[in-house]
């Protein structure tokens, strides 16, 4: 669509939702011939896939179980975002990001459809209260400050790994940790039933 991203649909509405539904046509179509189970289906992405994980989140979060980013961001006025259901959400950014900043809003592309995104803090703050988290436990771990949103309402939790010493490439590891084992170790924890 004009005046977007080009590879992905940001802010979905009810008249940009090209992305969404092949989204979900493609779990359609993969369901046809793989065993797939449909409680258990998690989103992930970097960059710009990062921004799109919050748009599942927003738009597919009666299907999605979970999703976790790493170097992304979302339109500080979601056109929408209506929770069928909590979704477990992990954000992980680099303090020293100097593509998408950790500290400031976003607002570098001038997208007129998607505006002005938001900061990482301001995100992961967004999330606690639209999940209406009640507990909050934060630990300055080997390579990040690990901050839990927990006891959010349908059993989501919104987990953050602030990295002092990254930029906008992908960490190898956090804490230890393979990154990927990291995402894995989150969302495989959630599912739909």
């Amino acid at each position: 669509l004009p005046e977007n991203e080009g590879e992905w649909i940001l802010n979905t509405t009810n008249d940009t939702r090209r992305d969404i539904d092949f989204i979900e046509a493609l779990v359609d179509h993969i369901s046809e011939s793989h065993a797939v189970d449909r409680a258990r289906l998690y989103a992930t992405g970097y960059s710009l896939g990062s921004m799109f994980t919050y748009e599942i989140a927003c738009q597919l979060n009666g299907s999605f179980a979970a999703v976790a980013s790493h170097a992304g961001t979302m339109p500080i006025n979601p056109s929408s975002c209506e929770m069928e259901r909590n979704i477990a959400i992990m954000h992980i950014h680099g303090v020293l990001d100097s593509i998408i900043p950790y500290s400031d809003e976003w607002d570098w592309k001038n997208w007129p459809q998607v505006g002005p995104m938001m900061s990482a803090p301001d995100l992961v703050e967004y999330r606690k209260n639209k999940h209406n988290c009640q507990s909050t436990q934060e630990s300055e771990e080997l390579t990040s400050t690990h901050t839990i949103h927990s006891d959010c309402e349908g059993g989501a939790r919104v987990e953050h790994h602030r990295i002092p010493q990254t930029g906008h490439e992908w960490p190898t590891s956090i804490n230890g940790t393979y990154t990927h084992e990291v995402i894995w170790n989150f969302v495989s924890e959630f599912s739909l039933q």
